[in-house]
């Protein structure tokens, strides 16, 4: 058995707007694949059973990183201790930040396309490993709440959320930030909470965001999980207690994945966090957003292999 199989997501903005997208992909793809477009999360978990049963090695996911979020999610519950397959990330949403940071470019016909082909020709993938961030029954790379979350809300309150649309939201940010505008007081609503990574227990109980990942980029070059890379098997957490104007200082350090440096910034590098509140906490895993309870646990997961087409 073996081979490629490949998700669609036949919701996500990009798909919606070109529906012919998925009879390309499945065209590209052959007789020696199987292509999947669920249309919801029971779908997807029958397409990764049947995956599973044909032992295929790779998984293409044609979206974005929500998509891909809920796809690794599911794999996670299907799979369990079995070996998961490397994964190729055809950039088919929106939003795209994981691949982007990997250095993945093209569209989904073009990446597939070249993916079908170094397969069968029995070329070596380039790989990238990664472990996935686990929070009850979700899984992806980059999580945060407070600042980030709120961000990415108003970044995704739009028809047409891009990159563009990012930058401006920042410039938007920055403006309001000098002069303590709705915008900016709205970004910064404050979490207050109880945080311990690894062994250490943080100081501070509010927050502006609490934030972790297994990739280093976040969007439009940003690195601040950059500790991650050197360390695998662990994420880098990242606690940010200052306001918005120090914040937006240290920016250029963000940038240049460089340590952030203020006093109400703290990080580690640990494979488990806890946070604790008084009211159930909301957060966001790869562009997904959900509400827990009042105590979540951040774990590290399983090492995914990322093929870079």
């Amino acid at each position: 058995m073996g081979g490629i199989g490949v998700v669609t997501n036949p919701r996500s903005r990009r798909n919606r707007r070109n529906p012919g997208l998925q009879h390309q992909l499945a065209y590209v793809l052959g007789e020696q694949g199987q292509l999947a477009a669920p249309t919801d999360l029971d779908g997807l978990r029958s397409a990764m059973v049947r995956f599973k049963e044909r032992r295929i090695d790779v998984l293409a996911i044609n979206g974005g990183d929500g998509t891909s979020h809920v796809v690794f999610s599911t794999m996670l519950s299907v799979y369990q201790d079995t070996p998961m397959p490397a994964v190729a990330l055809l950039r088919g949403g929106t939003m795209n930040t994981v691949a982007s940071g990997l250095g993945i470019r093209g569209r989904p016909q073009a990446l597939l396309g070249r993916l079908v082909e170094q397969y069968h020709s029995g070329e070596p993938f380039r790989v990238a490993e990664r472990n996935l961030i686990v929070v009850g029954e979700h899984a992806g790379f980059l999580f945060g709440n407070g600042l980030l979350s709120h961000f990415l809300e108003v970044y995704y309150d739009s028809d047409d959320p891009n990159p563009a649309r990012a930058v401006w939201l920042l410039v938007r940010a920055g403006a309001s930030a000098l002069v303590g505008g709705k915008f900016i007081r709205h970004l910064f609503r404050p979490v207050r909470a109880q945080v311990t990574v690894g062994p250490w227990r943080w100081t501070q109980g509010t927050w502006m965001t609490i934030a972790a990942g297994t990739v280093d980029d976040i969007g439009l070059g940003f690195r601040p999980f950059y500790r991650c890379l050197d360390h695998p098997g662990y994420m880098h957490a990242v606690g940010v207690a200052c306001g918005p104007m120090a914040l937006i200082g240290q920016l250029p350090n963000i940038w240049r994945a460089r340590p952030i440096e203020h006093p109400d910034v703290v990080d580690a590098v640990a494979d488990r966090m806890v946070i604790e509140a008084d009211e159930p906490l909301s957060y966001m895993l790869d562009g997904d957003f959900h509400v827990g309870g009042q105590r979540l646990e951040v774990t590290i997961g399983p090492r995914v292999r990322l093929i870079v087409v």
